[in-house]
Parts: C-alpha cells; structure tokens; sequence
C-alpha cells in the first residue's frame, strides 16, 4: 500500500511539474487563451466561444548586437557634436537615445545604462548654459542646444535654442533620471548624473516656460488645456512667417510635453512628487483630447483623426501625417505608463490604435500619409513608423490586423528587418510582439 500511495504521490507531483512548465512555456512564447481575441483573418475579434491562439513566435531581441552598436554610434552621432555653434536637429539623436531606454526597460541590464549613461554625458557637457553660446533670438544664453538646421530668423541664419530640438534630447535626459531614481540599486553608480540630469531638463523648463493656456477652455467637460506657443521674436526664414504667440502644430506640443512626463515619475521616486508637472502633462492631455474627431471604418471601427497644425496661419490645415502624428502616440503611451491617463481612457487608446491600422493602412503592406487614409501613398521605408509600436498592445480590438502585423509585414516586402536601425530595433523588442 505505501508503495501505491508513493507511485500515486509521484505522478501527482510530475503532473505539477508539467502544468507549471507548460503555463511557463506559454508565457515565455506570448501564448494566451482568448474569448475575445482578434481572428486569423483579423475579421472577427468577438466572439463567444473559447478561442485558443498560438501566435508567430519570434525570437526574442539579441542584446549582444544592439550593445555592439554603440561605438560607432558614439563616434559617429555625439563625439564632437555637442558643445558647437550649431547642434544637430535632434530628430535622429533624440531617437537613438530613447532606444536605450526602451532596451533597458525590456532587459533591466547595466550596460546598457552604462553605455547611455556616456552618450547623455556628451549631451549635457554641450548644453549652452555650460559653453555660454547665445541665443540669436533673444540676444542671451538660455539652457538648450541652439540649432540652425531650421533657418530661423529674418536671414535664415540665426541660431535659436527651440523648444523642439530642446525637448528632443531632454526626455532621454529626463528618462535617464527618473529610471535610476526608482531603483534603489543604481543609486551608488549612476545617482549623480541622474541629479544632474534631472536638474538641467528642470532648468531648462524653467527658463523657456512653453506652455500657455488654451483659451479655447475650459472645454465642454470642465478640464483646462495648455499647449506650446511660439515665443517671441520666432521667425521662419522659409515659410516668411512671424510665429511669436502661435500655437504650434500639435507634434510640438506633445514631444515637448513628454519629458514633464518623465520628471514628475523622477520627482514622485524621490517621495516630493511636483505637481506642477502633473498638471501641465494632464493639461496637455486635455488639449490634444479636444483637438480629436471621431472617424468610422467601412467596417465599423471607431478611430481618431486630427489636423497637423489647428493654428496654420496660411490656412492651409491639413490632416496629420503618419510620421508626426506617432509623436502624439508616444506622449498617451507614456502618461499611461506614469499612472496617468487624463481623459486618454483605455477605450480612447484603442480608438487611437485604430488610426493606424484602420485609418492609415490602405493596404496590407501599403499606408497613407496622412493618418485618415488620404494624401496619397507613404513612399519612405515602412520602418520610419516604428514609434507607432507603442500602441501595439491596443491594437487588438477593431476588425484590423495589429499595428506590429501591418508594419512587420511592410518591412519584410520592402527587405528591411528590426535591424534597421537600434531605435527600430528596440521598439520592436520593447512593444512590438505580434
């Protein structure tokens, strides 16, 4: 009898083991039992039985060749190029750096905060308030990193510290901080410079002041808005404009919110949470919320659209476009990731999803500019939409294949892969699971 009760104990237990190893599997391969889950054919996302899906596994992202890349990133992007008369735009930089923090919050490996820690260091030695380069628009020294790439000024020559190149290296800035001030363990290593990294974007805030108040609120449900208006003396060589006081187009105001983002999380780890910047990045929220209109799909799909530039003083509003409109995606994502969420609601983050997949995809491998499906067809490599990804997991709820299915699948007819560049590839890593 003792040896029956053994064999039944040992058959129990082996039983165990093989649930919890496959429950394990499962997770490790993105395995999940569905009732509501999109259909093969992404036709069919509600549905009544139990489904059961087994999705494409793709093999996880390989750290060693995102890691091998930094030198000649290093060399060839920030070594010599920060500290200067006129500093890079921003647009490329600012997204080679945020790949460091999307890889880091998928791998939570030193090196890679080592590596960016190097990187930010370059960016921060250069700010104009430490090298003392002025400000043609305002005759001064203010934080930033003045630029010319955007022919500013009555000649098109002058150097600006604007706002958008500003906030494009100040949210690696800000997330470098924040990161380090929420683990207790990188304290010792890195604690400084995420001090000091967290008091210059701070700074930098302070001095530009961006945001000014909608006047167009308190809106319909009571909340308040501010956006980023252009300050004084801004002038646009190319377009022949004076901007001083405009609001600008909603890009800017978003990629300039997004670093507030990051150091209210830093300031909230330090146990002083500052509300002032809480306020400001829900303000914005607002803002943006208001500027939407709700679109429908041929196939019911509820999905959000909105115009490039509300304040276009040519009147030529446009809707938004695909690359631009990505920023805006980026900002949501973020404010959901700090436990904010303003009125951008799950619900809403899905409609937002939609505007990519049942919006702008005109094709299964083939998108439109603009976000609504007009303005012809996208013709840049499929890859540059990469910071969509960051809506994937929102992506499962319309009629429509996901966002990571559409971009994956355009990428692979054009021959690119995930290596196209490491910010591709570590959105990719950090969101881009089919």
């Amino acid at each position: 009898m003792k040896t029956q009760s053994y064999i039944r104990l040992f058959l129990v237990l082996l039983l165990m083991v093989v649930g919890i190893g496959v429950v394990t599997l499962a997770k490790a391969v993105g395995f999940e039992p569905s009732l509501t889950g999109t259909s093969v054919d992404g036709r069919s996302p509600y549905v009544s039985t139990p489904r059961i899906f087994l999705p494409i596994v793709v093999a996880p992202p390989d750290l060693s060749w995102f890691l091998a890349q930094h030198d000649d990133l290093k060399e060839g992007y920030f070594v010599g190029q920060f500290g200067v008369d006129d500093h890079p735009s921003g647009w490329d930089r600012g997204a080679y750096l945020r790949a460091y923090i999307d890889m880091y919050e998928v791998f939570h490996d030193v090196r890679i905060l080592r590596d960016l820690d190097q990187l930010l260091t370059i960016v921060a030695d250069g700010n104009d308030i430490l090298t003392g380069r002025i400000d043609d628009r305002t005759g001064t020294v203010l934080p930033g990193w003045g630029t010319r790439a955007y022919r500013y000024g009555p000649d098109g020559d002058e150097r600006y510290s604007d706002m958008l190149t500003n906030a494009l290296y100040a949210y690696p800035l800000a997330a470098f901080a924040r990161i380090v001030k929420e683990d207790e363990n990188l304290q010792e290593e890195f604690g400084a410079d995420a001090d000091r990294y967290y008091q210059m974007v701070a700074d930098l805030y302070e001095a530009h002041a961006p945001f000014v108040p909608d006047q167009d609120s308190p809106y319909g449900d009571g909340t308040s808005g501010v956006y980023f208006a252009y300050p004084d003396n801004f002038y646009d060589y190319d377009a022949g404009e004076d901007y001083s006081g405009l609001e600008a187009p909603i890009n800017w105001t978003v990629i300039i919110a997004e670093p507030l983002v990051e150091l209210y999380r830093a300031s909230r780890a330090d146990g002083e949470p500052n509300i002032e910047y809480r306020d400001t990045v829900i303000e914005v929220a607002n803002y943006i919320w208001w500027n939407m209109h709700f679109e429908t799909s041929a196939n019911g799909d509820a999905y959000l659209t909105w115009y490039y530039w509300p304040a276009d003083p040519d009147a030529s509003t446009r809707m938004e476009d695909l690359t631009h409109g990505a920023r805006l995606a980026e900002f949501v994502v973020s404010l959901h990731d700090a436990g904010l969420q303003g009125p951008w609601s799950q619900e809403r983050m899905e409609e937002l999803a939609n505007t990519f997949t049942c919006g702008a995809v005109i094709g299964d491998a083939t998108f439109a500019n603009y976000i609504d499906g007009t303005g012809g067809v996208y013709e840049d490599d499929p890859a540059t939409l990469y910071e969509w990804l960051e809506l994937q997991k929102y992506s499962y709820r319309s009629s429509c294949n996901t966002i990571a299915y559409h971009i994956r699948h355009a990428m692979e007819e054009a021959e690119e892969d995930s290596r196209y560049n490491i910010a591709v590839f570590a959105k990719f890593a950090r969101f881009g699971r089919d």
